[in-house]
């Protein structure tokens, strides 16, 4: 709030009154405002050193957000990139010599030859339609020949349209037999009356499936003065109720009390009319029954299959007073187990697909006599190159990262821009300023610089007399700091004359003190014996635990650059040696604003004094000059 006087001007801020204008010539604003600027340089200080330590948080975080993917991606057992598992050391290229028999290999295959003989394959036990599932065409009322003369319908056989017209002088069913045969071929489709109504059913062995009635394009139909109907058909659809479907199977079955109910393996399942086929096969095959439910309307045959194979009994099912399923499934086939010979062993599994000594067997036909397959594992010596060198690339673009964040000069004629800085530049010129300003903030970092160290030593030490400098893996100059290089024909050939050497000199776990989790437990002594006793993969794994871990160690603590700088969604997000920094930093932040808070209110409050005593005193003066005047 602010009112005007002559030349004495009053304002109102945050509940104090101040009292600036000409009376003593001063500007009070001006004077208070440059005041105030010579003494926030502390202030600005603190917030400098607040966005130094954000900053450097920051790229603390990307750092480790990096080294963690990296961890993740080669370091993980579950990953197939994995350099702690075997597995990724143990590639064999497999090849059948018949399609009878497939194979893959496992971790703990080894290189060779097998011959696989398949008399039986493994099937799954069934039950399926006796017949045929649907039921043939058939009139609701029966024929009116006379009425139907001279009209016409549409029939579908097996998705081709044809239209049947009946002679104007049609009076008998062997005049609707002569037009239907007349329309699509003889010998395909057959019509037959009981008792004035027609059925219409595709003819045994003409090849001829499904039948389908509809109107016709063009003219009356005579399907409603035949007793037939538009839609009819030989074949069912899931889209129909068990109401609908008891009056169109071929078997007809009966409800208990309007249910079918039924148990398949020990699940109980109930159904009223008003649901669908569709509904009840859904149901069946997301329960835990372990079966599927299918209805083929090629074969027109609905058919239960236990979802695992051999002779075991996998198909136990039972109904309780409805006959849906006695109706719909007639026939049961046993399920059989899958006979195969292996390098001359007989062998009976329940399953087609069979796993010995490494080799995953997949049983696909049953082999003749001369049709032994040979099977052939051979070492993958680029499967497993390939693994080593994208290890190597990922760990040299790692390194790079952290060594070029170590190498950066920290420019001090860059600090972080105080308010008023911004509010004169562009943002251009601000993005640039604060690119300069970020550079260098990890500059010589010893946590840095001592994990680095660590790794080089593991990567240079030797396992069973093995290093890798010996399979032509070396590192570069000392100004490369630690890149690796391949000598691609040397470790090929290692790979090729020392795989199982190899493998332990990247993966070899300790006996003692075994697993992953377990070194964040180890005290120096116990880290000592796990360190002699693991391949270089663990030791690695193990040197960046201890600076990234989210695991606490004996002492309680995380990784040593999460305890530094914290990283998202774990405890050490707020919980570090930044944060607490930037937590003081605001505290003192907060402090001196209330600092300068307080001496501006001062120094507006002792110029308002200045201003309202020269006032007073203009005021008397120009009474006085009056009272001279007048007298």
């Amino acid at each position: 709030m602010a009112s005007s006087s002559g030349s004495v001007t009053a304002t109102t801020v945050n509940g104090t009154s101040r009292i600036t204008g000409l009376s003593s010539g001063i500007d009070v604003d001006s004077i208070v405002e440059q005041l105030m600027a010579a003494n926030k340089s502390k202030l600005n200080r603190l917030k400098q050193k607040e966005q130094l330590a954000t900053w450097r948080q920051e790229s603390y975080r990307e750092i480790i957000s990096n080294i963690q993917q990296f961890q993740s991606k080669y370091f993980d057992l579950t990953s197939s990139s994995s350099i702690i598992s075997k597995k990724t050391f143990q590639a064999f290229a497999v090849t059948s010599s018949s399609a009878a028999v497939t194979a893959s290999s496992t971790g703990s295959a080894a290189a060779g030859t097998h011959s696989v003989s398949v008399s039986q394959l493994a099937t799954a036990a069934s039950m399926t339609t006796s017949g045929r599932f649907s039921g043939d065409i058939t009139g609701t009322s029966a024929a009116d020949y006379t009425a139907a003369a001279g009209k016409s319908f549409a029939i579908t056989l097996d998705g081709t349209k044809y239209t049947v017209t009946l002679d104007s002088d049609s009076t008998d069913i062997a005049d609707v037999q002569a037009a239907v045969d007349a329309a699509v071929g003889t010998g395909k489709v057959t019509v037959t009356e009981d008792g004035g109504y027609l059925t219409m059913a595709a003819v045994e062995g003409s090849g001829v499936q499904k039948l389908t009635l509809s109107a016709p394009a063009t003219g009356a139909s005579a399907l409603g003065s035949l007793g037939l109907t538009a839609g009819q058909s030989n074949r069912i659809s899931t889209a129909l109720t068990l109401a609908e479907l008891a009056e169109s199977m071929a078997t007809a079955f009966t409800f208990d009390d309007d249910q079918v109910e039924f148990s398949i393996n020990g699940v109980s399942f109930s159904f009223d009319k008003d649901t669908t086929l569709s509904s009840m096969i859904s149901t069946i095959n997301q329960s835990d029954a372990g079966v599927t439910m299918a209805y083929d309307e090629l074969t027109d045959r609905l058919t239960l299959t236990a979802n695992s194979t051999g002779a075991g009994n996998m198909l136990n099912v039972s109904e309780n007073g409805s006959t849906f399923l006695a109706a719909a499934l007639g026939t049961t086939t046993a399920g059989t187990d899958a006979r195969l010979t292996i390098d001359g062993v007989s062998l009976t599994r329940s399953s087609n697909t069979v796993t010995v000594e490494g080799v995953t067997y997949t049983l696909n036909q049953v082999t003749s006599g001369s049709d032994t397959a040979t099977v052939t594992l051979t070492q993958d010596v680029d499967a497993i190159y390939n693994n080593i060198s994208s290890f190597v690339t990922a760990y040299n673009e790692l390194i790079a990262t952290i060594n070029t964040a170590l190498s950066e000069k920290y420019d001090s004629d860059y600090p972080p821009l105080t308010e008023d800085q911004e509010a004169e530049m562009s943002e251009s010129e601000i993005e640039k300023w604060n690119t300069k300003a970020k550079t260098g903030l990890l500059a010589s970092d010893s946590t840095l610089k001592s994990m680095l160290t660590s790794i080089r030593s593991a990567l240079m030490s030797s396992v069973a007399d093995l290093n890798l400098s010996r399979i032509g893996i070396t590192t570069g100059t000392y100004d490369e700091q630690g890149k690796l290089y391949i000598n691609e024909d040397t470790l090929k050939e290692a790979i090729q004359s020392e795989p199982e050497a190899i493998a332990n000199l990247f993966a070899q776990s300790s006996t003692t003190h075994s697993g992953t989790s377990t070194v964040r437990s180890l005290n120096a002594s116990q880290r000592s014996v796990r360190y002699s006793e693991e391949g270089l993969g663990y030791r690695i794994y193990d040197i960046l635990s201890d600076y990234v871990s989210t695991l606490r160690d004996s002492s309680g603590n995380k990784g040593k650059l999460l305890e530094k700088a914290g990283i998202e969604n774990d405890t050490t997000e707020s919980d570090n040696s930044l944060s607490d920094q930037l937590t003081e930093l605001k505290k003192r932040i907060e402090k001196e604003e209330d600092r300068l808070e307080a001496l501006s209110e001062r120094l507006y409050s002792q110029y308002t004094s200045l201003e309202t005593y020269i006032s007073t005193m203009n005021s008397q003066l120009s009474a006085l000059a009056s009272y001279v005047s007048d007298s």
